[in-house]
């Protein structure tokens, strides 16, 4: 990892107090990225301090979205599969099942992918 440069101003307080600017990301990070910054923002701050003076952070929580989402419909289609829903014809069970699997498989993507320091 390369260090940071960072251009500094004086403060009237005598302190030299960085110049961070703070680009504006045009992709949206959705559900997952947004829990991906809150997670390092409170269990890696370090992390994400570097993260956002590096400008990747927005990038990296972009990635994590995609990456949880297409992970989140594998996981549902072979839980599905391996376990089928027992009465199709009745609407509430379907959900139900449904649901269950949905969370199951969030469960999973939220540990292995989102909860990941980066």
């Amino acid at each position: 990892m390369k260090p940071v440069e960072l251009d500094y101003r004086m403060t009237k307080q005598g302190f030299l107090e960085p110049i961070i600017e703070v680009s504006t990301c045009e992709q949206h990070i959705g559900k997952y990225g947004s829990i991906a910054i809150k997670y390092l923002k409170n269990e890696c701050p370090h992390r994400y301090s570097i993260l956002r003076a590096e400008e990747t952070l927005m990038e990296i929580m972009y990635k994590v979205n995609e990456e949880a989402h297409q992970m989140m419909e594998v996981f549902q289609e072979k839980m599905l599969a391996k376990d089928p829903i027992p009465n199709p014809e009745n609407f509430y069970d379907s959900y139900k099942h449904r649901e269950m699997i949905r969370t199951m498989a969030e469960e999973i993507v939220l540990k292995e992918i989102v909860y990941r320091p980066r």
